[in-house]
């Protein structure tokens, strides 16, 4: 017997560019899926299953990149628009598991109170939360998370270019 699970690990960074008047911020995503078939015990206690390596076999595929940006505005907030992104576009009961070095994205299912930044958007977080099996938050350090490296360029790119349009068209 086979069982099949799924889970979405859903690679997330941002930028923001404090220094600058029209402080553009971005946030992008690198999406992985992960499919992972468990044998039951009785096929693991079968000569064929003894010869294989492993208990479990992992088959990961990147699905899908995104990327927004915007001015006057955080990375933080910009993080949080993609996180409901993400979680509005995947197949509902999904298992997502969001990878990031912002400790700050924990709080991204936390009630929100009075002291709360972007209340707006943690409450749409909730919301679309509920659509799935289960949805977390894990740290990970970003010099040793390549697809996380990938989206902090990504967002710094799309962050930049949404400032130089800004510019182009003031003049």
């Amino acid at each position: 017997m086979v069982q099949d699970s799924t889970t979405y690990y859903v690679w997330i960074g941002g930028s923001c560019d404090y220094g600058h008047k029209e402080r553009a911020g971005g946030a992008a995503v690198v999406i992985e899926l992960m499919e992972q078939r468990e044998q039951s015990q009785r096929d693991l206690n079968s000569a064929e299953s003894r010869q294989k390596k492993t208990k479990s076999q992992h088959d990961g595929s990147i699905i899908s990149r995104d990327v927004i940006s915007d001015l006057h505005t955080t990375e933080f907030r910009m993080m949080l628009t993609l996180i409901v992104k993400v979680m509005n576009e995947l197949p509902e009961g999904s298992d997502i598991l969001f990878l990031t070095n912002a400790a700050y994205i924990q709080n991204f299912d936390k009630t929100p109170t009075a002291k709360s930044a972007n209340p707006d958007l943690i409450s749409q977080c909730i919301e679309a939360k509920t659509r799935h099996n289960s949805v977390s938050v894990k740290i990970v350090p970003y010099h040793k998370s390549p697809l996380l490296i990938e989206t902090h360029d990504m967002a710094t790119e799309a962050m930049a270019k949404t400032r130089k349009e800004y510019h182009h068209d003031i003049q």
